[in-house]
């Protein structure tokens, strides 16, 4: 199999990229991950794999601790550095519980000594690939909110702030008034804002907004000083 070959039967169940610089071990486990349904892609070394593959479709990644060249755990650092949503899996003839249990908690799914017993590895790789789904569907929500939130008008994100704390919009008005002197607004005004923004952002309510505002990081400086 060459090594930028992708291996696939059927339909797919995830894609699962092998790295490992044992071009036996390589191979084997393509040959296993094909013959349970998944795609396989496999890469003799970590940077060709960061250089190859989009680290923003879920999927999981079998990954030697030990290559030639970047360790696995600099393959692993890489990709958490770039928000990379794929999951791993550590492949280690070596059995080195520190570094196992450090990664597991940085994030890796499951830690495997070689040779792997085979349900066990396709039992990881499942898991891997349902947790990466996962995360991509919630990274992909996120970018969808804060896509309606920027296409809010500078005015309507400085109500939608205040909206967000719970406050009526004559206190909305009050607050804005106060922050900016030279730019009163009426109540009604904000009502007016208020309407815009909820269609804007397909929500039906402040407490909606404030849980939105909240998740986004937008919550800074939110509360309204009055003097």
């Amino acid at each position: 199999m060459n090594d930028h070959t992708t291996a696939q039967s059927h339909t797919p169940l995830h894609p699962v990229y092998i790295v490992d610089d044992d071009a036996g071990v390589r191979h084997s486990l393509a040959a296993l991950l094909l013959a349970r349904g998944h795609q396989a892609q496999v890469f003799a070394s970590g940077a060709e794999f960061l250089a190859q593959t989009d680290l923003t479709q879920p999927g999981c990644v079998l990954l030697d601790l030990r290559m030639e060249g970047m360790s696995g755990l600099q393959v692993f650092e890489a990709m958490r550095q770039r928000g990379s949503v794929l999951k791993t899996v550590f492949l280690s003839a070596h059995g080195e519980l520190a570094s196992a249990v450090a990664v597991v908690k940085q994030g890796a799914v499951d830690w495997l000594e070689k040779p792997c017993d085979e349900a066990t590895l396709i039992a990881a790789v499942q898991r891997a690939a349902c947790l990466s789904h996962e995360v991509a569907a919630e990274a992909q929500r996120r970018s969808l909110l804060l896509e309606r939130w920027n296409a809010l008008s500078p005015r309507q994100q400085e109500v939608a702030r205040l909206v967000a704390t719970g406050i009526s919009s004559k206190e909305v008005a009050r607050a804005l008034a106060h922050r900016d002197p030279d730019r009163p607004i009426d109540p009604r005004t904000v009502d007016t804002h208020r309407s815009a923004i909820f269609l804007k952002l397909d929500i039906r309510s402040s407490h909606e907004l404030g849980k939105l505002v909240e998740e986004l990081g937008l919550t800074e400086g939110l509360a309204p000083r009055f003097s």
